[in-house]
């Protein structure tokens, strides 16, 4: 930090009259030095504040210069910068560090130094959280250990009242080590002023946003550092998952004051009120320059109590900021690693907003969606039940035409043997008396035959022994009418025979059509039975898939989430379900009839079938 920029000088010139509270300010230090006459090792202010014994051994020259310095702040502060920054380095006097920080920040021209009488008497919301983190925090700090219950009063007082000033902030956790030891070194109301001009001027109140964006900036430079100037333990670091926000966070947040010694913190306050955070970046780097060698061998849990547990340690606080001072420090890069750490985090945050866009779209999607869903829930569900109880109910009628068809086969199977047996008979006894007719036929014919040759025999005897010719033409008339007469019963019995064959010619050539017919039948039988039986199997997928339906309606009452998914295919299948269901009815009424006129055929072509056997007994050739 430029001092010439962050310091501002207390008057506006060396020439003009010094106001109210300057005036004040060099009574104090005429007081102050009153006492050091008195006393040089008074550890008390003109303010009653306990002073610190470590604090660096003032000389007789420096106080006298220092003295100068306070009396001539504006020459100093505009024209020997340079001379000021070194004999902050080397350490403000203990006697003159409350005047010199104030001085450094210009605490006297702190608007709100005339209200905080006021903000204390207003409510913090971070009251509670204020006290627990003070009962918490000041038993384990060194920087603590010599507070009485008045200065813990006056901390409280000045971290509340900083809350209800900046609401914005309010109340971070790294102030209290801050404002702790202001406390030490001032009284409350310059302590709430100096505090004030911190965070306003400082960055400090930019670190203690919860955004946490100026942190991360920090942490981001000074990992860069690490790995350009260390870059072993940089690379112990990465290989053992130690980053560096994990040991960094504290040292900016408090200035290093929770894990460096009294006396080191109060050198490094020193600076950092001269110079900024540049002296964390310093003092970091040179804490973990002369850690390395001890830090490599370490795990990550070992280098986080090493680097936050420093103030146990015996830190010389000229040596350390002897070292700060030799680390490399390049205010062009710090900006261009700022500029870099801004446009990364502001990809992150477009990918964020892209991020927070979706989970926005996403989240109004799922808003939709249950809007939808109630309103159609109700009305889908009560749909699904009618088409539920419509299919189930196509499904009992199917059962029952089904159970009806397989009855009437099984009566027509059963009335179907009963008439077949008497259409065989039948057929049989009309054949067997066919038979018996023609037989009597060919009796009659064989008798005729044989009494014409009779009466021929008759005739020739008669001839032979007859004397007279009148007994002989009597005789001989006689004996033509009796021949014929037997010549026309030979013509009518040969005219019944013939009509008898002709008619058993009819009876064959009728068999043989209904053999090739029952031929025909039988095969479309026993393909129809095939049907049937695959009319069977599908009639049981269906009701399988009735039964998985019922499931996934079950299922779709106990998953709401999934209604809308299943409702398409929930309609679908019932759609074919009751498609299948019309298309089996159809097929089974088709079979009914089918089986009513196979069996019809069957009763004819059994009895043609027992006359042709009977026919083939009678005459075998």
């Amino acid at each position: 930090m430029d001092f010439s920029s962050t310091v501002p000088p207390l008057s506006p010139s060396l020439g003009s009259p010094l106001s109210p509270d300057e005036m004040k300010l060099l009574a104090k230090l005429e007081e102050q030095n009153r006492l050091l006459e008195t006393d040089s090792k008074s550890l008390y202010s003109v303010n009653g504040v306990v002073k610190s014994p470590s604090s660096p051994k003032i000389f007789s020259f420096e106080e006298d210069t220092w003295g100068n310095v306070v009396k001539e702040w504006d020459d100093w502060s505009k024209r020997k910068v340079g001379q000021l920054k070194e004999l902050i380095r080397r350490g403000i006097p203990a006697h003159l560090r409350a005047v010199v920080w104030q001085l450094l920040c210009d605490a006297q021209n702190v608007s709100a130094r005339q209200q905080y009488s006021e903000l204390l008497t207003i409510s913090s919301p971070s009251k509670t959280l204020i006290h627990r983190d003070l009962k918490r925090i000041l038993p384990q700090y060194l920087l603590f250990q010599n507070h009485n219950s008045t200065s813990q009063e006056a901390l409280f007082n000045v971290l509340k009242a900083y809350s209800v000033l900046d609401r914005e902030i309010g109340y971070c956790q790294g102030s209290v080590f801050i404002v702790g030891l202001l406390i030490t070194q001032m009284s409350e109301e310059e302590a709430f002023c100096v505090f004030v001009r911190l965070m306003k001027d400082f960055r400090m109140r930019e670190l203690y946003r919860s955004s946490m964006v100026e942190l991360g900036c920090c942490i981001h430079q000074l990992d860069s550092m690490i790995q350009e100037q260390l870059p072993e333990l940089h690379s112990h670091f990465q290989t053992q998952g130690f980053h560096t926000s994990m040991f960094s966070s504290s040292w900016f947040l408090n200035i290093l004051l929770s894990s460096l010694p009294l006396a080191a913190a109060l050198r490094i306050f020193d600076i950092f009120m001269c110079e900024g955070l540049e002296i964390v970046f310093r003092v970091g780097l040179a804490i973990l320059h002369m850690k390395q060698t001890e830090l490599v061998k370490l795990d990550e849990e070992g280098m986080v109590q090493c680097l936050q547990n420093l103030e146990s340690q015996d830190l010389d606080p000229d040596r350390m900021v002897k070292a700060a001072f030799q680390i490399k420090y390049n205010p062009r890069k710090m900006k261009q690693l700022r500029k870099d750490y801004a446009s990364i985090k502001a990809k992150e945050l477009e990918e964020q907003e892209e991020l927070n866009g979706l989970f926005r779209e996403n989240k109004h999607l799922k808003q939709r969606l249950d809007i939808l869903e109630k309103r159609c829930s109700e009305k889908l569900v009560s749909q699904l039940k009618k088409e539920l109880e419509n299919t189930w109910l196509n499904e009992a009628k199917s059962h029952s035409t089904l159970k009806e068809m397989k009855a009437k086969i099984l009566q027509i199977k059963e009335s179907s043997t009963v008439s077949d047996e008497g259409s065989v008979m039948y057929l049989q006894n009309e054949l067997i008396s066919s038979r018996l007719r023609e037989a009597e036929a060919l009796t009659g014919l064989k008798e005729l035959k044989q009494h014409i040759k009779d009466l021929e025999s008759k005739w020739q005897r008669q001839q032979e022994h007859c004397g007279g010719q009148q007994k002989v033409v009597s005789v001989q008339n006689e004996l033509q009418v009796d021949l014929l007469s037997a010549r026309l019963k030979e013509t009518l019995a040969q005219a019944a025979l013939k009509e008898s064959h002709h008619r058993l010619l009819q009876l064959q050539t009728e068999n043989e059509i209904l053999i090739n017919q029952l031929k025909r039948i039988k095969m479309q039988v026993s393909s129809q039975q095939e049907h049937l039986e695959q009319l069977t199997s599908q009639n049981q997928d269906l009701h399988n898939h009735l039964q998985q339906s019922r499931q996934q309606f079950v299922a779709y009452k106990q998953n709401p989430e999934e209604k809308q998914i299943e409702e398409a295919g929930n309609m679908a299948t019932i759609a074919d379900l009751q498609k299948q269901i019309t298309e089996l009815q159809t097929q089974q009424k088709k079979e009914s009839q089918t089986h009513l006129g196979w069996h019809e055929a069957e009763h004819t072509y059994n009895g043609r079938e027992w006359a042709q056997s009977i026919n083939i007994k009678i005459h075998p050739a």
